[in-house]
């Protein structure tokens, strides 16, 4: 039998660019955003890339504000992230849930 995981909020396909990276820069790469949810994301990157556990997705490439992600699947260059808490670069402090609606 297999178990199946039920998800907290819809998904909304998608396919736009966005930027991951750390809080420090020392890693960052572009990727498309597959489907987002209110909770999470599923990203697809250009070549399977090791990844940090836990990094800033930025929506928008040139924006300084983005969601910290935890990774909680990879499959080759596909990587499933749980939306953990905003974060403001110009700020660098924890800010709202974390939870990304399409608006």
């Amino acid at each position: 039998m297999t178990k199946r995981l039920v998800r907290q909020s819809e998904r909304t396909s998608s396919n736009m660019p966005a930027i991951i990276g750390t809080e420090d820069d020392s890693f960052r790469a572009a990727c498309i955003v597959c489907n987002l949810s209110e909770g999470g994301a599923k990203l697809m990157i250009e070549e399977p890339t090791p990844t940090p556990a836990e990094f800033v997705l930025f929506l928008r490439p040139d924006s300084p504000i983005g969601r910290r992600c935890h990774v909680i699947w990879r499959i080759e260059n596909k990587i499933g992230v749980r939306f953990v808490s905003a974060f403001d670069s110009n700020k660098s402090s924890q800010k709202g849930s974390g939870v990304w609606a399409p608006g």
